[in-house]
């Protein structure tokens, strides 16, 4: 199979005075996980938003393949899911699965609690349970990347384990690029880390480049 190459390098982001990116970068190849580390406002999610054009950057620039890509277009190859709300809190789950032609069905197999939700609104069900359904939409379609914005979120512990293998099951033949706040749940699956201090991306060896760059103090190592 052949493998396709992600990179979104030279992110800068400002807000008024304030910089949140100086340097942004990622990469992603596929049947790989990479994970991206970092503290609250260091950038994780502007920089994912600066990739999908739904935020205006000073700079960013995006390849797949050695090829520039037209940031109006990068939908077509690849899929995000948002630190929010993916699916309207007024949407019925079998409708959120029939717009994103995704087999519902198959969903219940894997998680055979939601047959009892399969008429029920977003708005209904646990922030956990639209969490975990919004992303099985969302590695279910069609793309050759995908970016995961704390997808452990909310999600109930007993279901980690399972989030965790539907990722490295999705990594086969895709790129994936996951943050989260759940450090061990990212370590756990990720074969590549970075971690964004100061408005840069800084590959991670070993969790002593985290006490470094200040993700982690020299008491969590």
């Amino acid at each position: 199979m052949d493998k396709h190459k992600l990179i979104v390098d030279s992110v800068v982001v400002r807000f008024g005075e304030r910089t949140v990116l100086s340097g942004g970068y990622i990469t992603s190849e596929t049947g790989t996980v990479t994970g991206l580390l970092g503290r609250n406002g260091a950038g994780k999610s502007c920089m994912f938003r600066a990739l999908m054009g739904g935020l205006r950057v000073e700079n960013v620039m995006v390849s797949i393949d050695e090829k520039p890509v037209d940031r109006q277009y990068i939908g077509n190859s690849v899929k995000y899911l948002p630190q929010g709300r993916l699916i309207p809190e007024g949407m019925k789950l079998h409708r959120a699965f029939e717009l994103s032609g995704v087999d519902f069905w198959t969903f219940v197999s894997c998680f055979p609690k939601y047959s009892r939700h399969r008429n029920s609104h977003i708005y209904e069900l646990s922030g956990g349970e639209a969490r975990l359904a919004e992303l099985y939409l969302v590695l279910q379609s069609e793309a050759l990347f995908y970016i995961l914005d704390e997808p452990f979120t909310l999600v109930d512990p007993v279901n980690i384990g399972e989030v965790q293998a539907m990722i490295r099951d999705r990594a086969k033949g895709h790129g994936i690029i996951v943050t989260d706040h759940n450090y061990d749940a990212i370590s756990t699956v990720a074969d590549d880390l970075f971690v964004i201090a100061d408005g840069y991306t800084n590959l991670v060896r070993c969790r002593e480049d985290l006490v470094r760059h200040g993700y982690l103090t020299s008491k969590e190592v």
